[in-house]
């Protein structure tokens, strides 16, 4: 029978038949052994037996079923074996079927098969007659049950040597049948270049046929020119024992037969088989991948070309408010741009030591479009690195995929400053038409009641002087109509100042140490500050500087002060404070006397205008205050008073834009 089925599960546990040809046996030497057994030890009957597996020796119908093995298991203490002179009376064996029938096996011996120091069966002998053995039988049962040992060994050995020598063949099959069916080109070469092996996908891929290729230099055959010496290098890189980390795989230009140049993807993994070192070259034609790329960076190039050239700065952002692209017009640094990429403005300004509120305002516009998935637009201002204020029209659009997720944010802003600026000065330009409108409706006051007056003496003095025939009487009429001119002169030229202040548009401010400017116009004043006897109290601590037009804030001042002096009440000292105040970005300007006081339920509405006075005074015209709320007004401040007759008044005036 075929050596080996010893070992087969699917082997019948017990088969029977009284000669060795017809015998179901797994192996003729364990039948010999078990023959020479009964031989030796002059019994009818010998099995080896192993798990659910029996060679019987002249074996009949009383021991069908008898099972042996695990029989002599049952005793593990006997690894050297045992003999059992009458079965009936031993209790081991009394109760089996083949020992209680008649005829029956009434002597029973048996000796272990021990393969590295583990019994794996059994030799035993029977006989149908009670009896014993020898000491020579027993070594003799010894020996055979050492033969079965080393048989049993070989035998294990055949099976495994034919096992592997299987799964060997299976996996050769496997891996022939994974490299002639990859979809990958898989080439093997030698350590010097040489192509060991090439697969159909290589064929299909190269044209060149596997007989037309083996032996031949793979970097010259399929490489194209310009890239061997990259490959070349690649390969140089395995020298070094550490060759896992190195990194293999790249994207090449290759030659196929017919000499068409085409992209591919090429993997090398190195191996070693039977002492030689051998490279498995993966192959994969990307080439219509490889165009779509390179077109979608040419587009991409054009495109950044295109928006790197605009004025405007635009930026896109991924669906977390994270950069994904800006120009040079938002960020003209290209270190700069370039560390914005895959951050976020609160980052960028970190970097850039800037204040936040501006991250704070992008990032709440950020969230208002993805929470609306509308379009927003607005304004927003930086300074330059010179400290000027830039103003931007800015705007974002949000774009969606394809399940209406949103994937990322365009934006982009417009320098508007030059326009803000233009903006500012027409709205200036337009207050200083309403301001000139009303100065005209001001100066035809002016003209028909400050104006007739001296016109009119004027006129009479010249009537006079040509009725006149007593020279010394013309030159008396010529001294008094030089008064008339004089005053005449005046008045024109004070309405011409104050509507000059108005239309002063490019007038520059400076820092203005207020005590230093209040001192100057204490010195022009002192003949009456002296006659007067009157105390000034300052308190610039707050806010000790303005910024403003020097000739603006003299002016002011001097009207104030001087007005302060002139309408004193007679029954006290002048006292007269100047004070300021921080207001953000605003200085609160206030001057506070304990003069004469004003009605204002009567003049609240006049108090300000042209030509208006409130006490008896010669020097008294109306132009000051009117010249003074001007000169506020033109800078965009605000002026207002409060006062109370005969206690006091104080004038207010707030000055804008005071960043000091």
């Amino acid at each position: 029978m075929k050596s080996g089925l010893l070992f087969n599960d699917d082997t019948p546990e017990n088969e029977y038949t009284q000669d060795k040809k017809s015998c179901i046996q797994t192996d003729d030497d364990f039948y010999d052994i078990a023959a020479l057994a009964a031989q030796i030890c002059g019994t009818t009957f010998a099995c080896i037996s192993f798990t659910g597996k029996q060679v019987w020796f002249n074996v009949n119908d009383t021991l069908k079923g008898a099972d042996i093995y695990n029989l002599c298991k049952s005793y593990p203490a006997v690894n050297d074996g045992f003999i059992i002179t009458d079965t009936l009376s031993d209790g081991r064996t009394s109760g089996f079927p083949w020992v209680s029938r008649d005829p029956g096996v009434r002597f029973f011996a048996t000796q272990c098969i021990v393969v590295d120091g583990k019994c794996v069966g059994y030799v035993s002998v029977l006989d149908p007659g009670a009896g014993k053995l020898t000491e020579q039988e027993v070594r003799g049962l010894k020996t055979l049950a050492r033969q079965a040992a080393i048989l049993y060994g070989s035998r294990r050995s055949i099976d495994a040597l034919s096992k592997a020598r299987e799964e060997t063949e299976n996996s050769e099959n496997l891996m022939n049948t994974i490299f002639n069916n990859a979809i990958d080109a898989v080439i093997v070469v030698d350590e010097g270049g040489s192509i060991l092996q090439w697969n159909p996908q290589a064929e299909i891929i190269f044209g060149w046929k596997e007989a037309e290729v083996i032996g031949k230099d793979f970097n010259h055959l399929v490489i194209s020119e310009k890239c061997r010496a990259e490959l070349r290098e690649r390969i140089k890189n395995y020298a070094s024992e550490d060759y896992a980390n190195v990194n293999t795989s790249l994207e090449i230009s290759a030659i196929r037969k017919s000499n068409e140049e085409f992209y591919i993807a090429l993997g090398i993994s190195p191996t070693y088989l039977k002492g030689q070192r051998l490279f498995l070259c993966f192959v994969s034609d990307i080439t219509d991948r490889k165009l779509a790329t390179l077109k979608l960076d040419k587009q991409k190039i054009f495109y950044e070309n295109i928006l790197n050239s605009l004025p405007a700065d635009i930026a896109v952002f991924d669906a977390n408010h994270k950069y994904l692209f800006v120009n040079p017009g938002a960020i003209k640094d290209e270190v700069h741009r370039k560390f914005i990429v895959g951050k976020d403005d609160f980052q960028y300004c970190e970097y850039r030591n800037r204040d936040k509120s501006l991250a704070e305002l992008r990032r709440k516009m950020f969230l208002q479009i993805k929470e609306t998935g509308k379009e927003i637009r607005w304004e927003d201002t930086v300074k330059d690195p010179h400290g000027n204020p830039i103003t931007s029209l800015r705007r974002i659009f949000p774009v969606f995929d394809d399940e209406s997720q949103l994937s990322m944010v365009i934006g982009f802003g417009v320098d508007i400053t030059d326009r803000k600026i233009m903006e500012e000065k027409q709205n200036t330009l337009v207050k200083q038409l309403s301001a000139q409108n009303t100065q005209l409706v001001d100066f035809c006051n002016i003209v028909s009641h400050n104006l007739r007056a001296p016109l009119v003496n004027m006129s009479m003095l010249v009537e006079y002087i040509q009725e006149s025939a007593d020279e010394d009487e013309k030159t008396d009429l010529i001294v008094r109509l030089h008064p008339v001119i004089d005053n005449l002169h005046n008045t024109f030229n004070e309405l011409v100042e104050s509507i000059q202040i108005k239309q002063d548009v490019e007038i520059t401010s400076e820092n203005i140490n207020l005590t230093e400017c209040v001192n100057r116009v204490l010195r022009e004043q002192a003949i009456e500050i002296g006659s007067s006897d009157a105390v000034f109290e300052l308190n610039f601590k707050d806010a000790p500087y303005i910024f403003y037009p020097y000739k603006y804030i003299f002016s002011i001042l001097q009207n104030l002060i001087s007005n302060a002096l002139k309408y004193k009440s007679p029954k006290r000292k002048p006292i007269i404070t100047l004070e300021t105040k921080k207001l953000e970005n605003k200085v609160l300007f206030s001057i506070a006397d304990n003069g004469l006081g004003v009605d204002l339920d009567l003049h609240r509405d006049n108090f300000f205008k042209i030509g208006k006075v409130f006490h008896r005074h010669p020097n008294a015209k109306g132009f000051g205050l009117f010249m003074t709320k001007t000169q506020v007004e033109a800078m965009d401040g605000k002026i207002w008073v409060e006062s109370t007759p005969d206690v006091g008044t104080t004038f207010f005036i707030e000055f804008n834009d005071q960043n000091l």
